[in-house]
């Protein structure tokens, strides 16, 4: 799909890339395991949306072996997180299955079907969660939303809050928020 500069440029104003720090990406997939079922080395399917660096992909493929997807508008942190994943190629203690398990794909998480993805990860600011609606009606029964930092309140009739944990950097909390989806009325 071929993206417009204004519409790249409209996106990445109302959805900045805002960087998520490592400890709380990997307390953040081990409540995953422990909470919510993921298994190491399994078919589960994880989807960042809205990768940025690619580094929750990138985390989630080679410690837990599942298809971990990313999804990025701008094609400069595509273009960083690909370059990180061949950096990661060279050094002989990642076990080549677990690269192949990572994909770092230019798109808009606007026109995603999200029916085959187990675990969904979003850090999405709250002037933009108003244009979340499609992400949700996609998304299949039971699948497990995170959202990092703000929680998703506005989507009670899709979502329901099951966990929340808190990280503390210097002087700051922040929050990972775990949703499921609720079963879908026909």
């Amino acid at each position: 799909m071929k993206l417009g500069k204004d519409y790249i440029m409209h996106s990445e104003l109302a959805l900045p890339y805002l960087e998520t720090p490592e400890d709380h990406i990997i307390k953040t997939l081990e409540t995953l395991q422990t909470k919510f079922g993921l298994k190491k080395d399994s078919k589960q399917k994880l989807i960042d949306l809205g990768s940025g660096d690619g580094r929750v992909v990138i985390y989630a493929g080679l410690n837990y072996g599942i298809l971990s997807i990313g999804y990025e508008i701008n094609p400069d942190l595509v273009k960083e997180a690909l370059e990180h994943k061949e950096l990661l190629k060279k050094e002989k203690k990642y076990k080549n299955k677990y690269l192949r398990k990572i994909k770092i794909k230019r798109g808009d998480l606007f026109t995603l079907n999200l029916k085959n993805y187990d675990f969904i990860y979003i850090y999405s600011l709250p002037t933009m969660q108003s244009f979340l609606h499609h992400v949700f009606k996609t998304a299949k029964s039971e699948a497990i939303f995170i959202s990092y930092k703000y929680p998703l309140d506005q989507f009670e009739t899709y979502l329901k809050l099951e966990y929340k944990i808190k990280h503390q950097t210097d002087n700051q909390e922040n929050y990972s928020y775990f949703y499921r989806m609720m079963e879908k009325k026909l």
